[in-house]
This record gives structure tokens, C-alpha cells and sequence, in this order.
């Protein structure tokens, strides 16, 4: 079957005539006149009523590979399914034909439509992710293992983990990958926070060095290759450098570093208690008074009070942790209760539990505060 169509060169107009035909044979092709409606049998230049000069050109047409319509062959898309169409014609005008005997256009290329664009961009990430997964598991592992090895608290960082198995457990890539990556940029972030807060101290040692009348050149240059190390990337390389600065520094400021870190550890306990409402009243006056006779050189009496101050605040808390443990459980049950994704405060829990247990009361504690944290961020 082939299509006929009309064309008048003076208009430069394109018409179809009113019927396909036949081809078997050429001689007995009908159809209207476009202009006044004659009807017309045989292939004739101009219509023998109106004069008007027409061009009958057969139309060779094709099978769209898309959709399965007839069209012809020389349109650029389909005009059902809009798929586009190229035909690659062989020797002088031919196409090639289908088993069926219908021509068909070849080397036809079939646009995609906006769903499988999408689809096949989805499937292509997956598949980098897929391989970006492990690489990033190593990283953070190795990020965890250093701020387990250098005491620094990365508990944001461990429960994206968290997340990232959960996620993996359902083998959603996706997700999984954005947890780990969140889990990287947490752990970075805290590891360089402390890094920021140890060359702090460290200047605050190059103050107390000058105020005895020691030479504070050694730790001036310890600090000048933590920063190195630090804007480098070498996050280890920073840690350990710090590590031999503060052994300097205590030879240089005797007690001072050892009394100092003691003043800190009891203003981090103080603000946990607080989270959890404990009178605080007594470490905190101890602590303020370790301080000021610091500030005269006297740090012996400043660890000693900063000590009492500690001993004094634990005393406290066992009883308080104890009932804080019950309240918490009956919270995560509640959260339970309502739907909630309670997937992490178990763990959080859990963690808190067993360093009850054991009596670790300051462990305890910061799981506690952090199960606080947790809760007010799904409600």
C-alpha cells in the first residue's frame, strides 16, 4: 500500500488526496481535486475542471518502530507516538522491507521519553554509587578509629553509620551512601574542632610559659606544624603532634596541663549534670576556685580542687542516672508507640545501660544527654 500525495507549486501548499490506493497499477490511481472536488482517475499534471497544476508523488511509508504506525517515510517523528525517525536509506531510494513485506525504515533511533531518561540516570547512579560505598565505609572507619585513638567523641558521626546499615540492610544505595557521606563530614568536622580547641590550649601554655620565665620556643613551633598538618589533611599527623606538644609543654609549665585538663573534665561533667537537672551548685563554686588560684600559679591546689569538685559531683549522680534510665526507657516506648523510627535511641540506651553497669558513671551520663538530644530531634 502506498500513499499519494498532491502538491501545488504555485501555493507550494502540500495535500493529501482523499484516499490511498492501490499500486498495483500505476495507470488507475484515483482521487479529488484539491481545489474544486473533480474527481480525478490516473496520474494527469493539472485537474481537466480548474485548470489548477497539481504534482502526484508516491510516498513510500514506513513502520515506526516505536509504536508500530503506518507513516510516510520521509517525516522527521511519528505522528502518533512522536518518536523520531531516521531513515537510512540503500542505493538509489531504497528501504528496506519488513518479512511482512511492508516497508520498513532502517537504522530507525527511538527518542526516550522523560521516564526513561530518568529511570536510566537513576540506574547509572546506583551503579557509581555501588562502587563509591565501600571506599567511603573505609574512610570513615579509618576517621573512627582515630578519634577512638586519641579519646575524641564522635557520637553524631556513629549514628549515621547507624543510619547507613539500616539503609543497606533495605539496600537502598542511595540512602546509604548519603548516611556514610554525612557520617564522613561529622567526623572530620568534630576531629578538626578538637584539633582548633588543643592549639587553643597550647597558646594559652605559651601564655603561662612566658609568665614563669620559660622559653616558650619549643611549643610556638609545635604549634606552627599541628597547623601544617591540620590545613594539609593530615588529621593524625595533627593529633600525635599535639599529643607530644602538650608532654612538652607539661615539662616546660610543670602541673599546669595536668591541672588544667582536670578543670576541664569537671566543667564537661558539670554541663552534663545540668542536662539533667542536678544540683550543680557545689562542683561549680570548687571549679571556679580551682581557676582563680590557677590564674596565681598555684596549680597544684588547682588540680586538688578541681578534683574535690569531680569526686564531689559523682557522688550525686548514680541515684540520678539510675531513675533517669527508667524515665528514658518509658520515653523510647512511647516514641514506639507513635510510629517513630526509635532505631537509634535504642542503641543510644543500650550503650547507657551497659556503662551503668559497670559503673562507668560519667559514660552514663553522656549517653543520657545524648539520648535527650536524640529524643527532641524525631519529635
Amino acid at each position: 500500500m502506498s500513499q499519494w500525495r498532491l502538491s501545488i507549486p504555485e501555493t507550494g501548499g502540500l495535500l493529501k488526496a482523499n484516499r490511498s490506493v492501490n499500486n498495483e497499477d500505476h495507470n488507475q490511481i484515483e482521487f479529488d481535486c484539491p481545489e474544486c472536488g473533480t474527481h480525478i482517475v490516473g496520474e494527469v499534471s493539472k485537474c481537466p475542471k480548474c485548470g489548477v497544476e497539481f504534482v502526484i508523488e508516491e510516498v513510500i511509508e514506513v513502520e515506526c518502530p516505536n509504536c508500530g504506525a503506518v507513516v510516510p517515510a520521509d517525516l522527521e517523528r511519528c505522528p502518533k507516538c512522536n518518536a523520531k525517525l531516521e531513515v537510512l536509506k540503500e542505493g538509489a531510494g531504497e528501504v528496506e522491507t519488513s518479512v511482512k513485506g511492508a516497508a520498513k525504515a532502517t537504522g530507525t533511533t527511538v527518542e526516550e521519553s522523560p521516564a526513561e531518561v530518568e529511570a536510566k540516570e537513576a540506574e547509572e547512579k546506583e551503579i557509581e554509587l555501588r562502587k563509591q560505598f565501600p571506599l567511603l565505609v573505609e574512610e570513615v572507619k579509618s576517621l573512627l578509629a582515630l578519634a577512638n585513638e586519641f579519646n575524641i567523641e564522635v557520637n553524631e558521626a556513629k549514628r549515621f553509620i547507624d543510619k547507613a546499615v539500616r539503609a543497606g540492610k533495605q539496600r537502598d544505595v542511595v540512602s546509604a551512601v548519603n548516611f556514610v557521606q554525612e557520617s564522613l563530614a561529622r567526623a572530620r568536622e568534630t576531629i578538626d574542632e578538637k584539633i582548633a580547641r588543643d592549639v587553643e590550649y597550647l597558646e594559652k601554655l605559651v601564655e603561662v610559659s612566658n609568665q614563669i620565665g620559660s622559653d616558650p620556643k619549643a611549643i610556638l613551633q609545635s604549634i606552627e606544624a599541628i597547623e601544617t598538618k591540620r590545613k594539609g589533611g593530615d588529621l593524625k599527623g595533627a593529633l600525635i603532634e599535639i599529643r607530644n606538644a602538650k608532654d612538652l609543654a607539661e615539662q616546660i609549665t610543670g602541673r599546669y596541663v595536668e591541672a588544667s585538663e582536670m578543670c576541664e573534665a569537671l566543667e564537661k561533667l558539670i554541663k552534663n549534670a545540668e542536662h539533667l537537672y542536678v544540683d550543680v551548685r557545689e562542683a561549680r563554686k570548687l571549679l571556679n576556685e580551682a581557676r582563680d588560684v590557677g590564674k596565681h600559679g598555684d596549680w597544684t591546689m588547682m588540680g586538688v580542687l578541681a578534683k574535690k569538685g569531680r569526686e564531689e559531683l559523682l557522688k550525686m549522680l548514680p541515684d540520678v542516672l539510675r531513675e533517669e534510665l527508667k524515665k528514658s526507657k518509658e520515653a523510647l516506648l512511647d516514641a514506639k508507640a507513635e510510629g517513630k523510627d526509635v532505631s537509634s535511641l535504642i542503641k543510644i540506651l543500650k550503650d547507657g545501660a551497659v556503662a551503668f553497669k559497670r559503673n562507668d558513671i560519667e559514660e552514663t551520663l553522656e549517653r543520657l544527654v545524648e539520648f535527650k538530644a536524640e529524643m527532641k530531634r524525631i519529635s
